[in-house]
């Protein structure tokens, strides 16, 4: 993908995320459990699982879905990595990359599952509040250019 696909794509994700007719709030809340839901290894059923919490909980179906395009096949690589070294070093101590051909499946498995828990919830916690803080200051923007008509 070219660098004017990706800005273009992004620019795509900030105008439907800022044009959504819903509370910052719940805007913010429905993108950051979206981004939970696509940095948590969910095999491929992310989309449906976070439509399904979106419906339960009366979030925000569209800010829901875009937050899980956090996870993709850019950021996937450097996810994995991250989840994996957090959680060995969580585990051992160390800072260094252990081989795969030297660790048990379980171990590793586990390890990757500490590690990108606590990366889901951190990113989570973060994009709410980079969202929530982006939707309010493109209203306040947006009443500042528009005439008020009388």
């Amino acid at each position: 993908m070219k660098k004017r696909s990706i800005k273009r794509f992004l620019r795509y994700i900030y105008l439907k995320l800022v044009r959504i007719q819903d509370t910052p709030e719940k805007i913010a809340l429905s993108f950051s459990v979206g981004v939970f839901i696509g940095i948590f290894p969910t095999f491929g059923f992310g989309g449906i699982i976070m439509i399904l919490i979106c419906y339960l909980f009366k979030l925000n179906y569209i800010a829901g879905i875009l937050g899980t395009f956090i996870m993709n096949y850019f950021t996937s690589p450097f996810f994995w990595a991250l989840s994996y070294m957090l959680g060995d070093f969580i585990t051992t101590g160390e800072i260094k990359w252990r081989g795969l051909e030297r660790t048990d499946a379980k171990i590793f498995i586990l390890r990757y599952l500490l590690g990108n828990l606590i990366i889901s919830i951190l990113c989570s916690i973060l994009s709410y509040f980079v969202v929530k803080n982006i939707i309010i200051t493109y209203r306040k923007r947006k009443r500042k250019v528009k005439p008020s008509s009388s």
